[in-house]
């Protein structure tokens, strides 16, 4: 092979004339004959940021995780019956997942499920035979998070394990659990702030907390709704938290956010929240070497109508996240809507993510969408739309007036309600619901275990397609 063909430009592009955006757009509105070009080819994301049909290369934005290694592969565990959890615990870990979430029955990620209410006995047989200084560990307890917490640090104090080089996030979240719940714990500052000192002098090193979005995306919001509200938050937590040394300050707080299958909207989201919350950090003071991003494939766009394309919704979302920079991922499996997953979908949960870790290598380019006119675009809009909103929070007292007020709710269901009108209006389609439903659909095998899902006076997770599969089984 000859050095010319080892040349970085490639000599046919020469003998192409230059073309200015100028003469594309006089060639794209020669093809509109007049049509409005604004209304034909400017989309617009659910927060209003327009989406131009054409991008110049821009400045890239300082995107990077710190270490440029694998996201975690993490697989939710929810059986009631706790042998039954640790069997599966133990399936998942021999066969390519790397972590565990634990949830707890009536957390806000539970849907239904969830592992029965913490004590000495359950943890006990629930973490027989885990290695637990091997792997990521998450607790999602709700409610019950402060006794999860406590529960699993006792256990931890009999076993011969250092706490301090445990990757383990307790998922403290009484902010998010409150909304739900439609009440905030008056004292939660109090009991968060115990709570924690309590396990910091049982050397844990944290993430204590989690400021997730999960709740406000499934609630219904926006990406700058769930950015915004997640940054309050975040930042409620480390003025409760303040007492501790920076050092363990930096690490108190995790990220949780949701994915969807809009891998675009996706990808730009998870960069945004790290570059939103590294300037909360660097703000306070405090060092940005220790973020951590947890994904989660989104409950909302799930349909229990044609569950298997829910296979596609997952993959999409996680390929979003994952070259978003997560640091770890979980796939809720296809067949959650249905009931509580059986081990096939299990195995797909993991897989989905395997297949792209390992054979599709998405991991070994560091922030692949830094460049890209769109993307950074889209990333720099969610920022500045996200960090105004969340100074107009602050402006109110902070997150738990805004919630306590109406104002969180308010917002939610003005994006909820636009979004169904879209979906109404056929603007918006939900494959295998609105469109193109399957003759006969192949039911997924589920676990023999009932849904039980409390009454929530406050934010309600919805799945879009729950109005539309109703409205087709009535027609």
């Amino acid at each position: 092979m000859s050095d010319a063909g080892l040349s970085p430009c490639l000599p046919l592009a020469s003998e192409f004339p230059s073309a200015s955006e100028s003469d594309w757009r006089k060639r794209v509105e020669a093809v509109l004959k007049g049509t409005d070009f604004e209304k034909r080819l400017i989309s617009r994301t659910a927060d209003g940021i327009p989406i131009a049909a054409l991008y110049p290369s821009g400045p890239a934005l300082e995107v990077r995780r710190s270490a440029q290694t694998p996201w975690t592969v993490m697989q939710r565990c929810d059986h009631r019956d706790p042998a039954r959890a640790n069997a599966q615990a133990l399936e998942d870990l021999g066969h390519g997942a790397s972590a565990l979430q634990f949830v707890f029955a009536g957390a806000p990620g539970a849907h239904g499920f969830g592992l029965a209410p913490p004590d000495g006995k359950m943890i006990a047989r629930l973490m027989t035979g885990i290695r637990i200084d091997a792997i990521d560990i998450r607790l999602d307890a709700g409610a019950c998070g402060i006794q999860a917490a406590e529960m699993l640090a006792r256990w931890i104090a009999t076993q011969p394990i250092d706490p301090a080089r445990l990757r383990l996030c307790f998922g403290l979240d009484p902010i998010g659990t409150g909304a739900v719940q439609g009440m905030i714990n008056a004292v939660y500052a109090e009991e968060l702030k115990k709570s924690v000192a309590t396990l910091r002098e049982q050397d844990f090193r944290g993430p204590f907390v989690q400021a997730s979005s999960t709740i406000w995306h499934d609630a219904g919001a926006s990406e700058v709704l769930e950015l915004a509200f997640m940054l309050a938050t975040g930042v409620a937590y480390l003025r409760v938290l303040d007492q501790l040394a920076d050092d363990h300050l930096k690490r108190a707080v995790a990220l949780t956010l949701s994915a969807d299958q809009d891998m675009f909207i996706t990808l730009a989201k998870f960069r945004a929240a790290r570059l939103l919350w590294s300037r909360i950090l660097t703000a306070s003071g405090l060092a940005a070497d220790a973020l951590e991003i947890h994904g989660e494939t989104s409950w909302r766009m799930m349909a229990a109508q044609d569950p298997h394309m829910n296979i596609l919704r997952a993959t999409a979302a996680v390929f979003g996240a994952a070259l978003g920079g997560a640091d770890q991922i979980t796939v809720l499996p296809f067949s959650l809507a249905q009931g509580l997953p059986d081990d096939f979908a299990r195995r797909i949960a993991r897989n989905t993510q395997t297949v792209l870790q390992e054979e599709s290598q998405l991991w070994r380019v560091s922030d692949p969408a830094s460049g890209s006119g769109y993307v950074e675009h889209l990333t720099q809009s969610l920022c500045d739309a996200a960090w105004s909103l969340f100074q107009d929070i602050e402006n109110r007292g902070g997150i738990v007036s805004a919630i306590e007020s109406g104002y969180v709710a308010s917002r939610i269901a003005e994006k909820r309600n636009e979004r169904l009108a879209r979906i109404k209006g056929k603007a918006e389609t939900i494959i295998g619901v609105t469109h193109y439903p399957p003759p006969r659909e192949a039911a997924p095998a589920i676990e023999d275990i009932s849904r039980r899902v409390a009454a929530q006076t406050g934010l309600a997770a919805h799945r879009l397609a729950e109005t539309f599969e109703t409205a087709g089984a009535q027609s």
